[in-house]
């Protein structure tokens, strides 16, 4: 059960936002101004990983060409991949990666 700021528990249901962690790799990294991680909080009603996408391309406007792209980022939710054309419910706690093609030879 969560815990308010005078430590006294709280219904997760009177929650109206959950904590996301969000992993950046590659042109993510850089695009999001150089950052490894971060942790977001997202709204829990239809918290989902498009709903992700958009917040992440509202937070990190030079990320957003690329976060809301589908080819170009792949999301990884808690290592697994999330496949294209499919969106998945997030859950407190979760941790995304968004992984942008890797090339080279």
């Amino acid at each position: 059960m969560a815990q308010c700021k005078n430590d006294s528990p709280i219904s997760p249901l009177m929650s109206s936002t959950i904590p996301i962690r969000v992993l950046f790799f590659a042109s993510a990294r850089e695009a999001a101004g150089g950052i490894a991680s971060t942790s977001i909080e997202v709204e829990a009603e239809g918290a989902n990983t498009k709903a992700l996408r958009t917040t992440l391309a509202a937070l990190y406007p030079r990320l957003a060409s690329l976060v809301l792209d589908e080819e170009n980022v792949t999301l990884a939710l808690n290592e697994e991949y999330v496949p294209v054309g499919e969106v998945w419910t997030l859950n407190a706690g979760d941790t995304v990666a968004l992984i942008p093609p890797i090339s080279g030879g």
